[in-house]
């Protein structure tokens, strides 16, 4: 109840807080989740997450993201460079290596303030994943290279399903499109294919994202073979995983703001429909269910286990399907219109839901998780 009084005064005008911006605790309880967590920023952070709100703001406006979704996906996007010189691709990779050598809740941190302006840059699968995965990879030349390339802003991208495709592999990834190498995992092995070794079908998906169909042999360089190879492979999928989830809940919290203002705005019979009581207690049961699913986001960041991690997934996954089909049903007929900024953000709030994977695996190895605990 304490939860849904101040979510409807948050409906009234007064705000949101800022993302990390509490310190939360609670009592002890029988479990391996964190009990005390605090959650307050660094100056660091701040400074950073203030640089990133501020770009967000002057350069994703929905026009400017709606030309680029057209864009041609083939070519690297001009924004991409703007976070390059901000830094951001250099975030997570190790000092040795020419970057910044910053913690993974970091990155995470981010990638929800850039998710709030519609993320169409590999930000990602590209300084996240990719970064993650080959951080775990043992030193070599070639990829103490390719961690030096990413810090300067070359997109690397972890290829999924791959397969056999007659005498060749194929797989697909976000922004394979635009990529300077991708990355394969294939029986306990990890590949770096190079743009130039392979051929590509590049592709617009339906919220407007980059991709392509990478078609490739097999003779590519070998990062890292066998345990090491499957452990550096789960570093990056576990890092994209939460790295989307936090992409999620910034675009989450963007539809939610919007849909508050509209109730606010929106007048019938005399008064801002955000006055009426049943639809003021459903956009609070939507803010209680992102502030769940935030919370559990920073903790799965902080702890990077793999249960907290399933837990959090699964909660995106409910907060994402139910904020975005109720924020459609909270604006009326406005909402179904692609003229307006909602559509284009929940087409890109599903695209994040099929990225993250089936969240019925993910509850089950939880579930199976508890069942051993």
């Amino acid at each position: 109840m304490w939860e849904r009084e101040q979510s409807l005064a948050r409906i009234s005008g007064r705000g949101w807080p800022r993302s990390g911006r509490v310190r939360a605790s609670a009592a002890p309880i029988a479990t391996d989740f964190p009990t005390k967590m605090d959650f307050s920023l660094t100056e660091d952070q701040s400074l950073l997450l203030s640089t990133c709100e501020r770009w967000v703001r002057e350069r994703c406006t929905i026009d400017a993201r709606r030309a680029q979704a057209k864009a041609d996906a083939a070519v690297v996007p001009a924004t991409w460079r703007e976070l390059v010189d901000l830094g951001l691709p250099a975030l997570l990779v190790p000092e040795a290596n020419g970057g910044l050598g910053r913690p993974l809740i970091d990155a995470v941190l981010i990638a929800q303030t850039l998710g709030r302006g519609w993320l169409l840059e590999p930000f990602i699968d590209s300084a996240i994943a990719a970064v993650a995965t080959l951080s775990r990879c043992e030193p070599s030349p070639q990829r103490d290279a390719s961690l030096a390339a990413l810090a300067e802003g070359a997109i690397v991208v972890p290829l999924r399903d791959v397969r056999a495709d007659g005498a060749r592999l194929a797989g697909w990834a976000p922004h394979a499109s635009c990529a300077d190498v991708m990355l394969a995992s294939i029986d306990d092995r990890i590949y770096e294919i190079r743009a130039a070794d392979c051929d590509r079908r590049m592709h617009r998906q339906l919220d407007g994202s980059a991709a392509a169909e990478v078609e490739f042999n097999v003779g590519a360089t070998v990062l890292a073979e066998g345990a090491a190879a499957r452990g550096a492979w789960r570093a990056g999928t576990d890092a994209a995983r939460i790295g989307r989830v936090a992409e999620g809940m910034g675009l989450a919290k963007t539809v939610l703001d919007l849909t508050a203002e509209y109730l606010r705005t929106r007048k019938q019979f005399g008064q801002p429909i955000g006055r009426f009581q049943a639809l003021a207690h459903r956009m609070a049961d939507l803010l209680v269910l992102y502030e769940q699913a935030q919370s559990l986001l920073l903790a799965a960041a902080m702890k990077m286990d793999a249960r907290t991690l399933d837990a959090a997934q699964v909660l995106a996954h409910r907060a994402l399907r139910t904020i975005a089909q109720q924020s459609i049903q909270l604006h009326g007929g406005i909402g179904m219109t692609a003229e307006y900024a909602l559509a284009s953000y929940v087409k890109r709030m599903y695209g994040i839901e099929i990225e993250l994977g089936d969240a019925e695996t993910a509850l089950a190895r939880f579930a199976a998780g508890n069942a051993r605990g």
